[in-house]
């Protein structure tokens, strides 16, 4: 990796050095970052549930019933 590319973006305000930039590859370039991708994944979807849309549910109409008068 060239760690003199330059990117589509505003120039930083002070220019990083070379050890902040070695610091900031080891951060992102890891061996385990699927395993890490997979366990936030995990984590988000244990935190927020799906929408209770889903047309096989017996009560559907029912729970929206209130929704009638606003569509």
């Amino acid at each position: 990796m060239n760690l003199n590319k330059q990117a589509n973006h505003a120039p930083p305000i002070a220019p990083l050095k070379e050890r902040d930039w070695k610091e900031l590859l080891s951060l992102f370039d890891r061996q385990d970052s699927d395993a890490i991708e997979a366990d936030v994944v995990n984590k988000l979807n244990m935190l927020y549930p799906e929408p209770s849309w889903d047309e096989e549910l017996s009560f559907e109409q029912e729970i929206y019933d209130f929704l009638e008068e606003y569509l």
